[in-house]
């Protein structure tokens, strides 16, 4: 079948945007008013000489709105935080026979609403002061862990929606706060044969997914805090090989809809600085890679869809410096550094949009995308290996404003 891409660049204004989806009268209505001032914190500490597993979790929330509904539902509301939220997971042990998954996560403003049969409506803001929101993983092995799972997660203001059925959905977030995750393995002197460490952390996220319907956000992000994310792995014999990926983005939506039209509009201004370390300290990996990643991103919007017309059109200003950093240092300590080899790569960009369309009939793409970058964007990747390794690959990459387009014949 022939396939249509129509893609115009235009600064056109976000109040040209498209009409709203119809639908029927709501069976669920929900008004949300939630405020919460003062610090929130969790902490899950374990620590064992020999242990079989260590499973943590520490989950921190200011406001949390959770909705499982049936039927057309219509939700809508404020969500305000005035202090700080803090999660950590902290774990320390000589050594552990099988596995370690250590998890913290911490929300500002958090809502997550999943509608099984019918259309979603929403009306919602979030808003968030000056302030942190901060999560922690950290493990410390000092002899020896089979497998271990370190990851980390923060955002001041998030939201996520299903619907099997059409969305309308109107957003409204505007941070103030810091927004930090971190996440780190201390195993200097140890063997860990595999380690994940993942660390993702957001100012103000929305993530949406709906079928069969058309569907239409208008979305106004600001974040005006810092964004960082760091992860960090130090492990002397990482045996089977190690990851560790770090993310950062000031804003950022996912809109995605199966067999309905697709409609994306409105603003992200990022003034805050986003940054995205990943550090990888191993002194052997003889059996595996080491692959570290850095992606940092003032405002990013995706909107994807399958067998259906989509629209993109999210006017993107950031004035904040992007920053992506992944660094790797092999065979110290006198270990001999022998590995597959190393994989690294950092990405940062100040605005992304990406609109992207599979199908087998005639739909397309139309975009109509404003990106203004005053931040400055840099990316580094840095290898340094002193013992013996087969492959060393790396790549830096660092833009100022992307915007992808693309059409697919779906099986293609």
């Amino acid at each position: 079948m022939s396939r249509l891409a129509r893609v115009l660049i235009a600064g056109t204004s976000a109040a040209t945007l498209i009409s709203a989806a119809s639908f029927a009268e709501p069976i669920n209505k929900v008004e949300l008013d939630q405020d919460q001032t003062g610090p929130v914190l969790s902490e899950d500490n374990q620590s064992a000489d020999g242990v079989r597993d260590m499973i943590s979790t520490a989950v921190a929330q200011g406001n949390s709105g959770t909705g499982a509904l049936s039927g057309d539902s219509e939700i809508s509301g404020l969500q305000n935080l005035d202090g700080s939220v803090s999660a950590s997971s902290l774990l320390s042990a000589n050594g552990v026979w099988a596995s370690v998954i250590s998890t913290a996560t911490a929300q500002g403003n958090a809502l997550t609403a999943g509608v099984e049969t019918g259309a979603l409506g929403m009306d919602l803001e979030q808003t968030a002061q000056a302030g942190q929101v901060n999560a922690l993983s950290r493990l410390r092995i000092s002899d020896y862990a089979a497998h271990s799972v370190q990851t980390a997660s923060s955002a001041v203001n998030a939201i996520q929606t299903s619907a099997v059925g059409g969305q309308t959905l109107s957003i409204r977030q505007s941070s103030a706060a810091d927004s930090s995750a971190e996440a780190r393995v201390e195993a200097a002197g140890a063997e860990i044969e595999t380690s994940v460490v993942g660390a993702v952390a957001a100012g103000n996220s929305l993530l949406s997914t709906a079928e069969d319907e058309e569907s239409v956000l208008t979305l106004d992000q600001s974040q005006s805090g810092s964004t960082t994310s760091t992860a960090y792995a130090e492990i002397g014999n990482a045996d089977y090989g190690v990851t560790a990926a770090s993310q950062a983005a000031g804003n950022t939506a996912t809109f995605q809809n199966d067999y309905g039209d697709s409609q994306v509009g409105g603003v992200q201004s990022n003034s805050g600085e986003v940054r995205s370390d990943t550090v990888i300290l191993a002194g052997e990996f003889a059996n595996g890679y080491a692959t570290g990643s850095a992606n940092a991103v003032g405002n990013s919007v995706l909107t994807s869809t399958i067998g259906a017309n989509t629209y993109s059109g999210v006017q993107q200003t950031n004035s904040g410096d992007v920053i992506a950093n992944v660094s790797m240092v092999g065979g110290y300590d006198g270990g001999s550094g022998a590995g597959l080899g190393s994989v690294l790569n950092a990405t940062a960009i100040g605005n992304a949009q990406s609109a992207y369309v599979c199908a087998t009939c005639p739909v397309g793409v139309t975009g109509e995308i404003n990106q203004i970058n005053s931040g400055a964007v840099s990316a580094s990747a840095v290898t340094v290996q002193n013992g013996q390794v087969r492959t060393l690959t790396s790549s830096a990459t660092a833009v100022g404003n992307a915007a992808t387009f693309a059409t697919q014949t779906r099986g293609n």
